[in-house]
Order: structure tokens, then sequence, then C-alpha cells
């Protein structure tokens, strides 16, 4: 058995899913992988909860018998640089808010894991899409890895089929449905409703969020493309260099003319480039597909991606529960992958 300290940050949607999935998941994780994965505590704004030999230790029968959702005990003054010194090693899970201006918190928080020893797996894409050399030169100096399966389409295996199943292939380019918002509202919208009423929906559901600005404007799919162009592609692109555009008050009339068109509508994110020693580019925008595309028929919250290589043909993989359990789950497959030894 190998003992993993795990120390998450951020306890909104996600963090608390991956809270509870680890709970679920313990003992199957313990005999299948031969992993005690062991939450040494949790941070968020207004203090941490430490669970570790001075208060609690963490176990099947503590998580059988505590709720730390409606926990009290958050305390200020133990900061997470006291947290991650304390336990000296392991994995910090970072569920904190997607910034995509300034990258914070994530950013600082992903540092401070990288300068500690601690590998990072994290469901926030601000930091890796805005400092991409800079997170990803320390780590290879701390010989330490970054995760980001939770940040690149989470339960969809994005990264997971581009750097491992297709290795020995080049990749000629990348198509994505990567939203699952965005996929939801022009699903309604082709069944009839207008885009206020399908957002109205959405947002009643869970699926969007209170402000959906990030998933509408297209911002959201740009950020999971620059993720994951430059991982497995070697790229290193930044936002910045990504033309974005979105879906926001798209009209009815719009999705009318698609089907008309014998075409599906669908917010697209690509990633190629004009010849093999030319600049590899990424775009996001409204795309009319053919029925016969792969990706056609993807549709509610779903999401998909479909990679052109050299000697595979095309590969796409659809699907990928899009809720925060979802994201939960590509957080643990991403912690068991640095550590257990047949991944």
């Amino acid at each position: 058995m190998e003992k993993v300290n795990i120390v998450l940050v951020g306890f909104g949607r996600v963090g608390r899913a991956f809270f509870d999935l680890l709970k679920e998941k313990y003992d199957y994780c313990r005999e299948r992988y031969g992993l005690l994965l062991e939450l040494r505590g949790i941070v968020r704004k207004k203090g941490t909860i430490l669970l570790s030999s001075t208060q609690r230790v963490l176990s099947p029968s503590y998580f059988a018998t505590e709720d730390l959702h409606d926990l009290a005990e958050w305390i200020p003054a133990i900061t997470l640089s006291d947290l991650l010194e304390e336990f000296g090693s392991g994995v910090l899970v970072d569920c904190t808010p997607t910034n995509l201006i300034t990258g914070e918190p994530g950013l600082s928080v992903m540092k401070m894991a990288l300068e500690k020893g601690w590998h990072v797996v994290t469901a926030s894409k601000g930091a890796l899409v805005l400092k991409p050399e800079e997170l990803k030169n320390l780590a290879k100096e701390k010989k330490l890895l970054i995760k980001a399966s939770g940040a690149t389409a989470a339960a969809l295996p994005t990264l997971d089929i581009g750097m491992y199943s297709l290795a020995g292939t080049e990749i000629l380019a990348i198509e994505g449905i990567l939203n699952g918002t965005t996929n939801y509202i022009l699903t309604r919208m082709a069944e009839g409703l207008t885009y206020k009423k399908a957002l109205e929906e959405a947002q009643e559901k869970g699926i969007a969020e209170p402000d959906p600005s990030l998933d509408v404007e297209g911002w959201d799919t740009a950020a999971k493309m620059v993720l994951i162009a430059n991982q497995v592609l070697g790229t290193e692109l930044k936002l910045s260099d990504v033309k974005v555009s979105g879906i926001q008050g798209i009209s009815h009339e719009v999705i009318d003319k698609a089907g008309k068109l014998g075409k599906i509508l669908k917010l697209f994110g690509k990633c190629y480039r004009q010849g093999p020693d030319s600049a590899w580019k990424v775009e996001v925008g409204l795309a009319l597909l053919d029925y016969e595309h792969p990706l056609a028929r993807v549709d509610g919250t779903n999401k998909g991606i479909i990679f052109y290589t050299d000697s595979m043909g095309w590969v796409a993989v659809t699907g990928g529960k899009s809720d925060p359990r979802g994201a939960a789950a590509a957080l643990l497959k991403d912690v068991i992958s640095i550590y257990w030894h047949n991944f």
C-alpha cells in the first residue's frame, strides 16, 4: 500500500463533489490500486479544516460519520502553507474558481504547492492558460507533475486520448465541442426554445452559472483548447492567441436556417495549422456541421473531441458527464495516474 497525502483547495460545487467522491471511492482505490488516498485538509477563504493525527484521522469510518458540508470548524489561523509543510509531500487538488484575467487564486496556489514539493491536480484553467510556461518550468525544475483533466472537459478524456492513446501518431488537427452549457442551449434552441428561454432553463437546472459569460462568450472552450494543444501538441499557446466568438444572443432564425441547410450548429473549438512548418492556431466560434460529422450528434450537456492523425485516421470520443461529479471523477483519475504504477 502507498499512502498519498491530499490537500484540497476550494470547496465550491466541484470541491464538495471531490470530497464526496473520495469518500465513496476510498475502499475501491485501496483494493484496486493499492493507494490510501488520505485527505489531510481542506482550505478555503474562511479557513482550513485540518484532518490529521493532531485532530482526527481520515478513514472510511470517518467518512461514514462526518459531513464537512455543514461542519463549522474552519480554522482561519491554519494556512495552506502550514498544511503543505506539515505533511511534506503529496497532491494538491485545486478546485478554486477559474479566473481568465489574473489566473488567481489558482496561480498562487499552484506555485506554492510546486515550490513546497507537491504535485498539482487542477480543475481551474486560468493559471495554466495565462502562465503555462512559468508553471511548466517550475514543475520540471522540481520534478513534479501538473495534471489538468478536470480543466480540459472534465469527464471527457481529452488529454488521455491525445497523449497516451495516440502516442506515436502525428496529430494533424483537433476539433471539439467542449462546453456543456452552450451545447445544451443550442440543443434546446434546435428543439424550439429561444436563446433566453434555453439559458434560463440551463440556469434553473444548474447547468449554467448565474453569470454564464465565460461559457456563452466562448472563453471556456478557448481555455480548454489551449490547454489541450499545449499538453498534447507541445505548443506554448496563451489565451490571448485565440480568436474567440460565442453564442450570446443568437437568434432562433439562425438555428432554423442551419436546419433548412441540413446542418447542425455547434460552438466549436479548432486547433490546426496550414502546413507542417506553420504555427498552430486555435479558434472558437459557431460552426455548421454536416450530419455525418462525428460530433454532429453530441447533444445536451455532452461533449466531444476528435483528433485527426497521420496513421490512425480520425479518432473521436464523446459523452463525459458534464456536472461537478464528472469533474471530481477527472480529478480523482489524475491523482491515481500520478501514483499507480500500471497507469
